[in-house]
């Protein structure tokens, strides 16, 4: 059965620069904790590590310092491939985490791999699903996307689920759904309406001589205008491992899921205004004897990718933002499923359930994206907010 849970709304903005009014702080708003951040990179990694450094040290223990599955040799080996992987993340991002670490009092290579741990060991399941609609598939041709994050947390989700509010100084307000610590997170959506969410794939070449996965959702995320210009940064690279980015928003709306390993890119767009991403929904494979221009082939569909195509085709038209595919019966994982998320990037809203597994079986609690905060639709604005 398809969720019922947000009555239709229209679209309604256009984002521009923003420069964020108040200091930095870290809020509870409808019971999830929130982040704001802004600044250079120094500033960003600052003020995460000073306002949320109790649940940065809680996470980067259970995730890595105490995680029952490593053994000291594992873990030596962690920290060797992240700083391998530390090189190649551009010079803001690596400040950014050295402050966060002299802020929060941690070690910085433990720190680094918190942020890059699910590439370096690509053996420990990571299962995830995305997907967009719009134009002639939703009611009125905005963009609808939905995210779930499937993957184990070593109970890190319960307490350090954290939504981050970025105001950079370099590129463009973004939030990310994340961990606290984890600078780059696997849901974002920028002030221009982009989003950005990753899949692992698990083919292809891959290599810790490229941009993580999830800092190259944050890439797009913190520089993209359009979902042409998200795309083209994953084309440049460096890229790492094995990945499909689903890459959508936009005005007009548009959406591609992204699929590429250290090697090869390539682009899978929308087809009749939908299109969806698993961890293996495809997979690139070179045929030179059938393909002259080096193109890449897709093949393997899994059963969720059938579910969304089957829910989506059987509500063609007609989606709107009261139909939660993701968390639809079928297309979760739920017994690791840590956050699930629809995006409604036309007037920057998402709804998100995250810090109780299965995620998708929990109320799904709608923000707004501005310029003066992330604002919870359900609780009263503050007084000096204009109530539209």
């Amino acid at each position: 059965m398809v969720s019922l849970i947000l009555a239709a709304a229209a679209p309604s903005v256009v984002a521009q620069d923003w420069t964020y009014p108040y200091e930095p702080s870290l809020q509870i708003l409808d019971g999830y904790q929130v982040l704001h951040l802004k600044g250079d990179p120094h500033d960003l990694g600052r003020q995460h590590g000073t306002l949320a450094g109790d649940l940065v040290r809680r996470v980067l223990n259970d995730v890595i310092l105490e995680d029952a599955a490593s053994s000291r040799s594992t873990r030596r080996e962690l920290y060797e491939g992240a700083m391998v992987m530390e090189r190649h993340l551009p010079l803001a991002y690596r400040r950014e985490l050295r402050a966060l670490a002299r802020a929060a009092n941690v070690e910085y290579e433990p720190l680094v791999a918190l942020q890059l741990f699910g590439d370096v060991q690509r053996a420990r399941s990571i299962y995830c699903s995305s997907y967009a609609a719009y134009g002639p598939a939703t009611h009125n041709g905005e963009l609808i996307a939905g995210r779930n994050l499937d993957f184990w947390d070593n109970g890190a989700s319960e307490y350090g689920a954290i939504i981050l509010v970025y105001y950079p100084d370099e590129g463009i307000p973004f939030l990310t759904v994340t961990w606290a610590g984890i600078i780059n997170g696997w849901t974002a959506m920028n002030a221009h309406g982009i989003i950005a969410s990753n899949n692992t794939a698990y083919s292809g070449t891959d290599s810790l001589e490229g941009i993580s996965t999830c800092f190259m959702n944050r890439k797009v995320a913190q520089f993209a205008h359009t979902v042409d210009e998200g795309v083209r940064i994953i084309e440049q690279g460096p890229r790492a491992c094995g990945t499909v980015t689903m890459v959508a928003g936009g005005n007009p709306p548009k959406a591609a899921q992204v699929e590429f390993d250290h090697d090869n890119v390539a682009v899978r767009w929308a087809e009749s205004g939908y299109v969806i991403g698993t961890n293996s929904h495809c997979k690139l494979y070179r045929d030179d004897d059938e393909i002259d221009d080096g193109g890449y082939h897709y093949y393997y569909e899994d059963s969720r990718t059938t579910r969304l195509r089957e829910l989506i085709q059987s509500h063609y038209g007609q989606i709107d933002r009261t139909m939660n595919f993701a968390a639809a019966q079928g297309v979760p994982l739920t017994s690791i499923n840590l956050h699930s998320a629809l995006l409604f990037p036309a007037d920057l809203t998402i709804k998100l359930s995250m810090g109780r597994t299965p995620a998708c079986d929990y109320r799904y609690r709608p923000f707004r994206f501005t310029e003066r905060g992330l604002i919870a639709l359900n609780e009263p604005l503050p007084a000096d907010d204009d109530p539209e």
